[in-house]
């Protein structure tokens, strides 16, 4: 570090004071860039690490099986875990990592949604280390993994790493001299074998490990399949798919694996089934649309079939049936004379025909008068222009 920053055995005192002066500059003008959320953040962090100086705080702070259950039930330990490091060497880390990320993680989410997806990763990683100490300790009985502690910001960088994945997940993990070709869709495996290998070795302990396992998997599912946009839920973009954490070549078997899980957990309620979007109002998109009768060669089709209905109609008004389709009123016993004033039936001429149905579109009427036998004949035709204007539209 001294090499790079230029630092020799033969500079002189006051240079090496401006050099740290113009360092410390750097890093002030870098904290003011912050966001109110990631300020907090380093807030917390600073001030849980205060207060491990305390003696008696720790088992007060972190989360220990033993004492989330009854009878003592510190509940509020799941939240004040994540924040609490009693090493300065890892707050510096953590500082670290949390200012090279932040101008991508406050273009993420707004304040609200940050300390959502920060409650929510932070509380499930912790409790999920509870639950498995309790099932191993049932299981075999080791009365230590009842005192396991679990602290840490670890768990938290973890998930945030796997947001920007979700929505950066082809750029640059880190500036220069880091290789260009580690990528932001790297880090979350990477991070995680480095644990394992460092767990396996005893350089990291167990609950450690354990943070970054499910601080990567808790961040993934949340965003997955819990985190609301809109109306849905969830990102189930191909690009965010669990086989995609890991390397291409190892990625169909385990698509595959993950495939029949999720089918299992969908079976059970635990997670929702995938609901799919696409965006037809893009240029791009091949997905179209029909409505009924949207078509133009439809809709003048079915114009041209009301026409020659219309036609038709007009024409059996022109020349009307000879005989009517309507059964004689002398046929069903209707057509009676009153006996007291000698007038014959409503519906019937003196000759005793019976007269045509009254029509929607013709009525015809034919009536006697005294000596002259004279026919008169008055037919009444239904305007058609609204059944024009019905077929042009």
């Amino acid at each position: 570090l001294i090499n790079r920053l230029g630092w020799g055995k033969d500079d002189r005192p006051d240079v090496m004071q401006e050099r740290v002066g113009a360092i410390t500059h750097v890093g002030i003008q870098r904290l003011q860039t912050l966001s109110i959320a990631t300020k907090a953040l380093c807030v917390m962090l600073v001030g849980f690490y205060l207060l491990s100086f305390i003696p008696g705080v720790h088992d007060n702070l972190a989360v220990t099986p033993a004492y989330i259950a009854p009878p003592h039930v510190k509940l509020w330990t799941l939240l004040t875990a994540s924040f609490y490091e009693n090493h300065f060497y890892i707050l510096l880390l953590d500082f670290g990592v949390l200012i090279a990320f932040s101008n991508t993680l406050d273009s993420l989410w707004t304040v609200k949604e940050f300390w959502i997806f920060t409650c929510v990763v932070g509380v499930t990683s912790l409790s999920s280390g509870v639950v498995v100490c309790v099932i191993l300790y049932a299981i075999l009985h080791p009365f230590s993994l009842l005192f396991v502690s679990f602290h840490g910001f670890v768990g938290l960088l973890c998930g945030y790493i796997v947001a920007i994945k979700q929505f950066h997940p082809d750029s640059v993990a880190f500036p220069p001299p880091a290789p260009p070709s580690l990528r932001v869709k790297h880090l979350p495996i990477v991070i995680l074998l480095l644990s394992l290998c460092l767990a396996v070795i005893g350089l990291l302990s167990f609950a450690t490990c354990w943070l970054v396992a499910t601080g990567v998997l808790s961040s993934w599912i949340y965003l997955r399949f819990y985190q609301k946009k809109g109306e849905l839920r969830g990102d189930m973009s191909e690009s965010f798919s669990f086989a995609n954490f890991f390397p291409e070549a190892i990625q169909p078997p385990i698509a595959t694996l993950g495939d029949a899980i999720f089918r299992v957990l969908v079976m059970i309620k635990v997670c929702p089934k995938a609901v799919r979007m696409y965006d037809v109002s893009s240029a791009s998109s091949t997905i179209k649309i029909s409505l009924p009768g949207s078509d133009p060669v439809d809709a003048q089709r079915r114009k041209q079939r009301a026409l020659k209905a219309l036609d038709e109609r007009l024409s059996k008004v022109e020349h009307p049936p000879q005989q009517s389709s309507w059964p004689s009123l002398d046929d069903e016993g209707s057509q009676e004379e009153d006996t007291t004033t000698g007038t014959t039936a409503l519906f019937s001429t003196p000759t005793g025909t019976p007269l045509p149905p009254p029509g929607p579109v013709a009525i015809e009427m034919e009536a006697s008068s005294g000596e002259k036998a004279a026919q008169e004949k008055m037919t009444a035709v239904v305007p058609l222009t609204a059944a024009v204007t019905k077929a042009d539209s």
